[in-house]
């Protein structure tokens, strides 16, 4: 009876225990971290995607167009309403898809998660070297 009772606390414990693997919304809007741009966060399909969706202020010397895109044929798009953040899905305790730099043109390995204040936190990787940004929220 004992050891009965002792699985069953040990269940009832796990179970209401916060989970290392609850999803954590990431939905919202943000800034860049140099604050040219405010980005979207939302559903898009099954997944989640950042959008360019206002520009703040124009970045010295950077054209409003996607000018440094790999593919050619994107490079007069404009950057308002460009996907920064692609096929954003929750695996191993973060949001995980790709995040697209207009200002070299390449897209990426990201792992996104919450950050203090409301703020995101995106990590773009090329192979093991990685760059983490802090966005803000926006206001």
């Amino acid at each position: 009876m004992k050891r009965q009772l002792a699985v069953f606390s040990a269940l009832a414990l796990a179970a209401t225990a916060p989970g290392a693997s609850a999803v954590t919304s990431i939905d919202g809007t943000y800034r860049d971290s140099d604050g040219f741009v405010e980005i979207t966060v939302a559903p898009c399909g099954n997944a989640r995607c950042g959008t360019i969706t206002r520009i703040i202020r124009r970045k010295p010397g950077e054209p409003m167009n996607d000018a440094h895109n790999d593919n050619p044929a994107l490079r007069s798009r404009p950057i308002l309403g460009v996907t920064l953040l692609q096929r954003l899905s929750w695996r191993d305790g973060a949001w995980r898809g790709q995040v697209y730099n207009p200002e070299d043109g390449g897209t990426y390995r990201a792992v996104v998660r919450p950050a203090a204040g409301g703020a995101l936190e995106v990590q773009g990787c090329l192979s093991i070297i990685c760059r983490t940004r802090i966005w803000p929220k926006a206001a």
